[in-house]
């Protein structure tokens, strides 16, 4: 399914996007609801043994939905 507008994920389980369209990459981006990004934003943040160098953008999953990618 492409997304026809921007939007954020309000519900949802094992959504995955597909933004090669955009970005180039072509792995798959896990998308999440809000409440669960920031708590692992929280986890990842308050983890001491996990440096800064070692994180990766995809890391911490997003709530957002961008336009002309794919579901």
């Amino acid at each position: 399914m492409i997304i026809p507008v921007d939007g954020i994920v309000v519900e949802g389980v094992g959504v995955m996007s597909d933004e090669s369209a955009m970005t180039g990459e072509s792995d798959h981006v896990q998308k999440e609801v809000m409440d669960k990004c920031l708590n692992r934003q929280q986890e990842v943040e308050n983890d001491i043994d996990y440096k800064a160098a070692d994180r990766t953008p995809h890391d911490v999953p997003s709530p957002m939905l961008l336009s002309g990618t794919m579901i």
